[in-house]
């Protein structure tokens, strides 16, 4: 299942919770961070805790790396919306607007990582 698929399957099942459970759940969610100390935003936030919901610091593959963390092997990563602007064509002028959009990505929590051990 593609990660895009999984952020949908996830906003269905949000969606189809009784309204004093969304509540409830809402009320559950703190901030999550990432490595870098970037607040994700609400709705990843709530992606993540309802894949994960013991989550508190989240990051890629590589940003893991970067900090000197891997990711243990079987590990489940956790779907959210990444943010991206796309780029002119080639030919085409550069835009001073660019059309934000939003693609499925993988984050995993600390948890769910070890100490990279160098060899």
């Amino acid at each position: 299942m593609s990660a895009k698929d999984k952020v949908i399957e996830i906003r269905k099942k949000l969606a189809s919770l009784p309204a004093e459970d969304r509540q409830e759940f809402v009320s559950r969610v703190g901030s999550v961070v990432t490595i870098e100390g970037r607040a994700l935003s609400s709705h990843n936030t709530e992606l993540c805790v309802f894949q994960y919901p013991e989550v508190t610091i989240v990051g890629g593959f590589q940003q893991w790396r970067k900090a000197g963390r891997q990711v243990r092997k079987g590990e489940h990563g956790l779907a959210i919306w990444v943010p991206a602007i796309s780029k002119p064509k080639e030919g085409e002028p550069e835009a001073t607007e660019t059309d934000p959009y939003f693609f499925g990505g993988t984050v995993f929590d600390i948890t769910q990582t070890e100490e990279l051990l160098h060899e």
